[in-house]
């Protein structure tokens, strides 16, 4: 609380210095680009600008209008960048400053903690959980896991790198809010390729190793790798995982791409008579080999290995297969290469399912899933198998990873359960 009022009053009184003599920045859209932002999209990309005033530089707080000098919003600006501006706001003020950016993200960070509690996060029985969702939280370029009294943020835009102080005080308050937590951990990660094509040229970060904190999820202990892959655990499967699990009784179940285990061990967590997870990783294998471990699941076992190798490899079949590759099309640049990656691992891992058994298949690359395509190419690599497949259900991420109904970027987790006959 003390460190967010100083930090506000620190920008504040900034603010007031500069306000006196400084222009305003303004960037003003092009002729029928506004409409797409008044209904709430947050990126303004450089083809939708027309003009700036008051030159504006990479991280200032800028006004946005319309041709006609109506205004549409504000946010920040990035001359580097595609997105040449970040909204966080809607309406005008009348002042563009540091003090509006912190009054923003205070409240942004409590819609976000407002959203979690009408969700019941964290519960008795969980509580790692997406705390901020980028864009679908209103804060563009951040996204913050919460692992019980650690909270890691990942920031993948300019913005948000100068000011950490102000958004760190802010996110511990709102978390104490939501949490009654007073003492959290912050740990910043940055997305450093996402960082770079925003304009960032600083260093890379010397990450870590071996730092890892304890959670809980659906009741089962994990064991969580903070530097590992994404914020150190797959949140968004979360809803997955849970609705999986039940149907995996007295099955043998293949968890390919497994991490650090999370559909393995719903699985054995359910009477599975066998949850084999298989993953490149070694980091990854040994996490999700502790995590079994810790939560007595016998019927657990993991393998080290690429994934396309073992399955062409093996003639083992089991009863329901989980295929959850890492993000493939990382662009729509680079989709129609991760559709023929898809295709083929999609192929291979219907090989794998038994005869009347189920197959849980995941795209976490926005690309693929906003281009509408991904159950075509999953019918397609069914046709490659030999195999008919029904369509039993399509998900996306858990319910705390929120989208805007004006950016539909935002969803990128498509999973598909089949039924494989």
């Amino acid at each position: 609380m003390l460190r967010a009022a100083l930090a506000m009053a620190f920008l504040a009184r900034r603010a007031l210095s500069l306000s006196a003599t400084a222009p305003k920045k303004v960037v003003t859209l092009g002729r029928g680009k506004s409409k797409l932002f008044r209904k709430g999209n947050p990126l303004i990309f450089a083809g939708a600008v027309s003009s700036t005033a008051g030159n504006p530089q990479r991280g200032d707080v800028v006004d946005v209008v319309d041709g006609a000098n109506q205004n549409v919003g504000w946010g920040t600006y990035n001359p580097d960048s595609m997105y040449r501006v970040r909204l966080l706001g809607r309406g005008g003020a009348a002042e563009t400053n540091e003090a509006r950016v912190g009054a923003a993200v205070k409240a942004l960070l409590g819609a976000a903690a407002s959203r979690r509690r009408a969700l019941d996060l964290p519960r008795a029985d969980t509580d790692v959980f997406r705390f901020v969702n980028s864009e679908g939280d209103g804060l563009s370029g951040l996204t913050v896991d919460a692992f019980g009294d650690v909270l890691v943020c990942q920031i993948s835009a300019v913005w948000l790198e100068s000011r950490r102080a102000v958004v760190e005080a802010a996110l511990l308050e709102a978390y104490e809010d939501l949490t009654g937590i007073s003492d959290a951990k912050v740990l910043w990660r940055r997305a450093e390729a996402r960082l770079r094509q925003d304009g960032w040229d600083g260093e890379a970060d010397e990450l870590a190793s071996g730092d890892r904190f304890a959670a809980k999820e659906g009741g089962l202990a994990y064991e969580v790798d903070v530097f590992g892959q994404k914020t150190g655990f797959y949140c968004d499967q979360r809803d997955n995982r849970a609705f999986l699990g039940p149907l995996c009784a007295g099955k043998s179940v293949l968890d390919l791409y497994c991490y650090s285990g999370g559909f393995a061990l719903n699985a054995a967590k359910h009477g599975a008579a066998e949850a084999r997870g298989v993953d490149s990783s070694a980091t990854a294998v040994d996490l999700a080999r502790r995590n079994a471990a810790a939560n007595g699941l016998d019927a657990c076992a993991f393998e080290e290995a690429d994934v396309s190798a073992w399955l062409k490899a093996s003639d083992a079949r089991y009863d329901v297969v989980v295929c959850d590759p890492p993000k493939l099309a990382p662009s729509a640049k680079t989709l129609p290469r991760a559709t023929r990656k898809y295709q083929k691992i999609n192929a291979l891992a219907l090989g794998a399912v038994k005869r009347g058994g189920l197959l849980l298949t995941c795209t976490c690359s926005s690309a693929m899933t906003t281009s509408g395509n991904f159950l075509g190419v999953v019918h397609d690599a069914a046709l490659d198998a030999g195999r008919q497949v029904t369509v039993l259900r399509t998900s996306g991420a858990a319910a705390d990873h929120p989208i805007h109904p004006a950016f539909a970027e935002g969803a990128y987790l498509t999973a598909v359960l089949l039924h494989v006959h």
